[in-house]
C-alpha cells in the first residue's frame, strides 16, 4: 500500500482548484493511505487569515486523512524531505518539489490546473 503525504498546499488545493485531487490520487495510487503532518494542518488553517479552517477540518474527516504528530522542530518542508523515503509527497511548492526530486523522492504535483502527475514514479522507495 502506498503512503501519500500531503503538504500544506495540497490540503487547501481542493478549495482552490476545479477538480478533486483525491479522485486523482486514487487514480494514480489505487491502494493508498493519505497522511499529513500536524504542522501542515496548522499552516493550512492559517492561510488567508483562517479562511480554510472549517474546510480543512471537514476534509480531514471526510477523506480519512491521518494526521501525524510532527516530530522534531523546523519547517514543514524540511520535515517532509527528512521522511520522503517513506512516503509519496504531494506538493505544489516549487522549491520543496525540487528538494524532493534531488532526493529521488516520488512526488505528486498539479499539472495544467486539472489533474495530478507523478514525478520519479520509478524511483526505488524503501
Amino acid at each position: 500500500m502506498d503512503k501519500i503525504m500531503l503538504d500544506t498546499n495540497f490540503l487547501v488545493a481542493p478549495f482552490q482548484l476545479g477538480f478533486d485531487i483525491f479522485e486523482e490520487i486514487e487514480r494514480l495510487y489505487p491502494e493508498s493511505k493519505v497522511y499529513t503532518l500536524e504542522d501542515a494542518v496548522q499552516e493550512a488553517k492559517s492561510i488567508e487569515e483562517g479562511r480554510y479552517v472549517d474546510l480543512v477540518e471537514k476534509l480531514l474527516e471526510t477523506k480519512n486523512i491521518e494526521v501525524l504528530e510532527t516530530e522534531g522542530e523546523g519547517e514543514v518542508d524540511d520535515l517532509l524531505v527528512e521522511i520522503c523515503d517513506e512516503f509519496v509527497v504531494g506538493t505544489n511548492d516549487r522549491e520543496l518539489k525540487e528538494r524532493l526530486l534531488d532526493e529521488d523522492a516520488e512526488v505528486i504535483i498539479v499539472r495544467g490546473g486539472n489533474h495530478l502527475e507523478v514525478r520519479n514514479r520509478d524511483s526505488l522507495r524503501h
